[in-house]
């Protein structure tokens, strides 16, 4: 601010000022008296306009650091830090309006072209008097100088210097700094508490909190920081309390790497001692927040969320103690959501956290009803917690619970379902080979197929129960105490006689095989068993009538093969003009279609050809078992007809099928035709012999139960005969 009247006029430099009249200019004394009063006045100029403008500065930081502080309540770096730059924007002030401006010196010739400026009657003077005077110049005469001495102290009693000045603008000024101090020393007369409290937090840096009629706790915060999960929701609860009316909005604030966003907590139930609590809802919170809390004239400010990774299940090791039917001993059983462990077994549990613990527990749930296991609850930290579960004889869910050292939970428990296996019943797969519905009385048994348990098995038994009889069981030689499988080959099948019984026919008996394990539980032993058979005991010449019957069926069908070859060799050994009527041309002429179909025929009749030869097979195992076998009948039903049937269809027909698929000549597969239907011709003759021994037999028998039938009448004539002689008188 400039203190003359003409603000681009600045004092320029000159010739230091006269302190003492020259004796040649004499009448200086008013000159130099009018220059000194203008030096005084542009000095105390400085020193009032400095005063109002820091009185200025200084008001308008005291209250906009009050206001600020009140709104805010800054950390004490923040107070300090805008202390500092107060400070040096006063020192720069006081530097730039005092300091150098003073240093400026206002000389006599400057001050002297200022008052020439504002008075033009001194028509310059003023000025040439004062630089002549200070400068003495031989060329000068004094005459003349003291005449301009003298003209210009004629008109020093008309200036005013006080027109130099902006007068009321200084006093605005002025006045504007001592209201503003004016304000302070109010405040500090009316409420010296608020001043009191403004020096100890921005003189003294204190953390003294300002007094609020609301006042805002905020619940789970030690020393404002909160430790969360990674990825919780978290609930932030505030209570909030106010000597005069309860706010009734309270906004949540918070900030992370996206910058600044602000919720609107809503209440949680009603005003409780003359409190009202407020919350919020931070969805998956996944990195470090800073919060703040607005509520009336409340603030609460760095709050902290923490985020750090919950403690989770970092290895989980089953072990179940196998109970003595079982044979004892450790086995490891995978960790999974549903674990199984046979029933009576003791399990240990063994669970290794991702974090160090503060605590941890382990518990079982059945029924409803939680049973605690284990807990860790004290101690230095540690990450590992062990349980025993035992022994277990149903289905129980084990949930284990972690605590970490930073009070962190997991956020779901973890849990599994120990489930309690009972032990099965042995599986038997056997069945009966080489037997039918009808057996002998003295026929036997014999059992082929598997026999297996889970566990073990301790003992197999075949079951023998004649209907309105005697029950009879003979042992499995080949179990073996724990053995988990017992193989009972088709080579060395297992075998029971029905011969002990002396069964008569006409009986009927139910046979099954039993198998126990080893089990030692509530309930005993399991007993597995195979599927019933129920045979008929019929005499030796009935189950040969049957099997006579069954080889009649066999016969029949193997002559249909035989005929069916025969039919597709026919077709293809005529030539295509004696095509059968109602055959297209093209199908009678192409000998490649022809070839197919005999391919096609020979491979069914090769299936249709092994399955007879397996039945035969079977006849002779079942009069065999029924021992009901003579040499004579085996040599017929093995070496004639089963043996030839099973070379003609591993051999001859799969030979000639090949052939004819490989397009041979139309004449070489009918030649190869008629050697492999000679072949099979020729068993079936055998069959035919067979069927007429078979009817000699029929005969035989006829006249045996002939002979048995007139031998029964006769003997029944004869006690008749016998008994009325008796009766006679």
């Amino acid at each position: 601010m400039s203190v003359v009247s003409d603000p681009q006029q600045r004092p320029a430099r000159g010739p230091r000022p006269l302190t003492a009249p020259e004796p040649q200019a004499a009448g200086l004394e008013p000159l130099l008296g009018l220059l000194a009063r203008l030096r005084r006045g542009a000095r105390r100029w400085v020193w009032v306009e400095t005063v109002a403008w820091v009185c200025l500065a200084g008001t308008a930081i005291f209250w906009t650091t009050l206001a600020a502080d009140w709104l805010l309540e800054p950390p004490v770096w923040w107070r300090a830090a805008i202390a500092a730059a107060c400070a040096v924007g006063l020192g720069c002030m006081l530097a730039g309006k005092l300091v150098a401006r003073l240093a400026v010196p206002l000389s006599d010739r400057a001050l002297a072209m200022l008052v020439e400026r504002g008075h033009p009657a001194f028509r310059d003077s003023l000025s040439t008097a004062i630089e002549l005077a200070g400068q003495p110049r031989a060329d000068v005469d004094p005459r003349l100088l003291a005449r301009t001495v003298a003209e210009a102290g004629a008109l020093v009693d008309q200036v005013d210097t006080g027109r130099f000045f902006r007068r009321r603008r200084l006093a605005g000024l002025l006045l504007a700094g001592l209201v503003g101090a004016a304000s302070i020393a109010a405040l500090a007369v009316a409420r010296p508490s608020v001043a009191d409290l403004w020096v100890a937090r921005h003189a003294l840096f204190r953390d003294q909190p300002w007094p609020r009629d609301v006042v805002l706790t905020a619940e789970g915060f030690a020393d404002g920081r909160r430790t969360v999960a990674r990825g919780a929701d978290v609930e932030v609860i505030v209570k909030a309390s106010a000597a005069r009316q309860m706010p009734d909005v309270v906004d949540l604030r918070s900030r992370g790497a996206g910058g600044w966003r602000t919720d609107r907590m809503g209440t949680r139930g009603g005003i409780v001692d003359g409190g009202q609590a407020f919350g919020h809802v931070l969805k998956g919170v996944a990195e470090d927040l800073t919060l703040e809390v607005r509520g009336g004239d409340a603030r609460l400010r760095d709050l902290r969320l923490v985020v750090v990774d919950a403690p989770g299940l970092e290895a989980l090791e089953i072990t179940a103690r196998l109970p003595d039917y079982l044979g004892g001993g450790r086995r490891r059983v995978p960790a999974s959501r549903l674990v199984q462990v046979p029933a009576g077994a003791t399990v240990e549990i063994a669970c290794m956290a991702t974090k160090d613990l503060a605590a941890a527990s382990v518990a079982a749930v059945s029924e409803g009803a939680e049973e605690v296991l284990a807990t860790l609850t004290t101690g230095a930290p540690t990450r590992g917690i062990d349980a025993v579960v035992g022994p277990v004889s149903g289905d129980r869910m084990i949930v284990v619970r972690f605590t970490d050292t930073d009070g962190l939970a997991n956020r779901e428990p973890i849990s599994f379902v120990l489930s309690a296996v009972p032990d099965a019943p042995p599986q038997v797969a056997v069945r009966m080979q080489g037997i039918s519905t009808a057996v002998t009385p003295q026929a036997v048994l014999p059992f082929t197929g598997t026999i297996t348990d889970d566990h073990g098995i301790e003992s197999a038994s075949i079951q023998i129960r004649v209907a309105d009889g005697p029950e009879a069981a003979s042992s499995v030689g080949r179990v073996r105490s724990g053995s988990t499988l017992v193989e009972l080959p088709a080579e060395e099948p297992e075998r029971a006689a029905l011969e002990p019984l002396g069964l008569a026919p006409g009986r009927r008996v139910s046979v099954s095989l039993l198998a126990t394990d080893g089990c030692r539980l509530a309930g005993g032993p399991n007993v597995g068993a195979s599927d019933a058979w129920t045979l008929d005991v019929v005499a030796p010449e009935t189950l040969l009538a049957m099997l006579e019957a069954r080889e009649i069926i066999l016969r029949r069908r193997f002559e249909s093969c035989v005929a069916d070859l025969t039919q597709v060799r026919d077709r293809l050994a005529q030539p295509p003009s004696a095509a059968p009527a109602g055959d297209s041309g093209d199908d009678a002429g192409d000998a490649g279609d022809d070839l197919a179909r005999l391919a096609e025929a020979a491979s069914r009749a090769a299936g249709e050809t092994a399955e007879i030869a397996t039945a035969f097979r079977l006849i002779r195992t079942e009069l065999d078992n029924n021992r009901l076998l003579s040499a004579e009948l085996d040599t017929r039903l093995v070496v004639q007809i089963a043996d030839p049937l099973a070379a003609v269809a591993s051999a001859d027909l799969p030979s000639l099928a090949a052939a004819c698929r490989r397009r041979i000549a139309r004449g070489e597969a009918v030649r190869l035709t008629d050697q492999v239907l000679g072949r099979m011709r020729a068993v079936l003759d055998r069959m035919m012999e067979l069927e007429s021994f078979n009817e000699v037999v029929d005969l035989l028998r006829g006249l045996i139960r002939t002979q048995e039938e007139i031998r029964a009448e006769t003997l029944k004539r004869q006690k008749q005969k016998a008994r009325e002689a008796l009766e006679q008188p």
